[in-house]
């Protein structure tokens, strides 16, 4: 298998209100478009990508605000990251896509197949987007404590305390190569200490955006097939959530006309690091059932 450093090519987008960064992997099949999730990079998804692109045109995008994409402190409500993805497709050449967004970009690409129509060939929510429970304020108007939805300050003090806290679910995968993942969507500091590309603040705006946003409303107007691929916890702790999970996704279901579903248990939540060959199968499948 090539390394992760010499398979994509980097390019940017020019012409839309922010210039967005991208990875391809070159190939003559169906195009695929990728999008990370909340802080992270494109890099989050090389290990899928490349196989992919045994059999498809890749992309891998750093959306606004993160990795080495423009960074301005506004234009984070989904429409409007939606639209950026959407400008991308213009400048690289891409008429209709399978798109797959992973945990907060899987609720990018759901906006995208239900305002963007016909971009999108096929939809696949990878571990986000489900259209569970909303993040909302309380009874009493009191709004979401922000502070406490992002990680901690303290894991940024040196390179080694980040990797340690981003890599905790993938210990079993873990090597220098994700390390090199990990650390793209951080900056070191002349102290040692590392700093997330997307700023704290922006992160706020998405994050206050989160609890406006309706998943099964937008389901009812996305026409592409859509596949939930979802990860499932081996712990006790997590069989709660597990089932929470399945029953998102089976009520998500019942407003599509066509759907699937993968299952992938004792998993991470960033599936596409944790189980590449798994998650690229059920990707490759799920387009070869159409």
């Amino acid at each position: 298998m090539r390394t992760m450093k010499t398979d994509p090519e980097t390019r940017f987008t020019s012409n839309g209100d922010v210039r967005l960064r991208y990875l391809e992997w070159p190939g003559d099949g169906s195009p695929v478009v990728l999008l990370h999730g909340l802080t992270v990079s494109a890099e989050y998804w090389s290990y899928t990508a490349r196989i992919l692109a045994e059999n498809h045109r890749v992309i891998a995008a750093d959306l606004r605000g993160h990795g080495h994409s423009d960074k301005p402190g506004w234009g984070y409500d989904y429409p409007t990251v939606a639209s950026d993805v959407a400008q991308l497709f213009d400048e690289a050449g891409v008429e209709r896509a399978m798109i797959a967004g992973h945990s907060w970009g899987a609720s990018v690409a759901l906006v995208l197949a239900a305002e963007h129509p016909d971009r999108v060939a096929h939809l696949a929510m990878v571990d986000g987007g489900f259209g569970g429970r909303r993040r909302q304020a309380s009874a009493y108007g009191t709004p979401p404590d922000y502070e406490s939805m992002m990680a901690p300050l303290e894991i940024y003090r040196t390179r080694e305390s980040y990797l340690e806290a981003a890599g905790k679910a993938l210990k079993d995968v873990a090597g220098p190569e994700l390390d090199d993942v990990l650390m793209s969507s951080v900056t070191m500091n002349d102290d040692g200490s590392v700093s997330e590309r997307l700023s704290r603040e922006n992160q706020v705006l998405i994050l206050k955006q989160m609890g406006n946003l309706n998943a099964r409303e937008l389901y009812t107007r996305v026409r592409a097939p859509v596949m939930f691929a979802g990860a499932l916890s081996g712990s006790d702790r997590g069989q709660e959530w597990n089932e929470r999970k399945q029953e998102s996704v089976r009520r998500a279901r019942e407003l599509l006309e066509k759907s699937d579903e993968a299952w992938f248990p004792e998993t991470a939540h960033d599936i596409q690091l944790h189980r590449p060959v798994e998650l690229a199968k059920a990707l490759e499948a799920f387009i070869a059932a159409d």
